[in-house]
């Protein structure tokens, strides 16, 4: 994982395992028609170089998981630790995603050619089971309102959570 720097003035917040969402880092508008009572923006991304040395040849892939403020919302009546913490969970799933992307990464074979090519094709599939794990995830907690659900899920993403923080020599760091 690459390392970013919280800075509390910025919209981003970059996610960190020590380090949750508040209730004040929701600063968007909310849609006048939207049904939910919150909405976070969140989303893992990379940044990538290429160094030839003399035919050696090094790939360096950074990845990322982010928190928009200004795209993340809540309604005025929405306060609860309960709700925030399915919120705090739709972040961490995002990060799981882009522990996959590490994973996947990680086994993939890169050459000069098909570099751009492999590390797109890797991005998109990854990311398109992230966005479906979101969708599956606020389908069977029926976006928080089945509790029993909601709790099943809880123990299911804190487990995952805590198993890439605690790996020895995991691909990830705390950030």
């Amino acid at each position: 994982m690459e390392s970013k720097k919280n800075n509390p003035q910025s919209d981003t917040i970059y996610y960190n395992f020590n380090q949750k969402l508040s209730w004040s880092d929701f600063q968007g508008k909310v849609p006048p028609a939207d049904p939910w009572g919150a909405m976070t923006a969140s989303g893992f991304s990379f940044n990538s170089s290429l160094e030839d040395d003399d035919g050696n040849i090094t790939i360096f892939i950074g990845v990322f998981t982010f928190f928009t403020k200004h795209d993340s919302w809540k309604k005025p009546n929405v306060n609860s630790a309960y709700h925030l913490e399915h919120e705090q969970h739709h972040f961490d799933i995002t990060r799981l995603g882009a522990e996959e992307l590490l994973k996947e990464l990680s086994e993939a074979h890169f050459t000069r050619k098909n570099y751009h090519s492999v590390l797109n094709d890797i991005f998109n599939k990854v990311y398109a089971q992230n966005v479906a794990w979101q969708h599956e995830y606020d389908k069977e907690t029926k976006n928080s309102l089945d509790q029993p659900q909601q709790l099943e899920w809880n123990k299911k993403i804190t487990a995952e959570i805590k198993q890439i923080q605690d790996a020895p020599g995991s691909l990830s760091q705390n950030y």
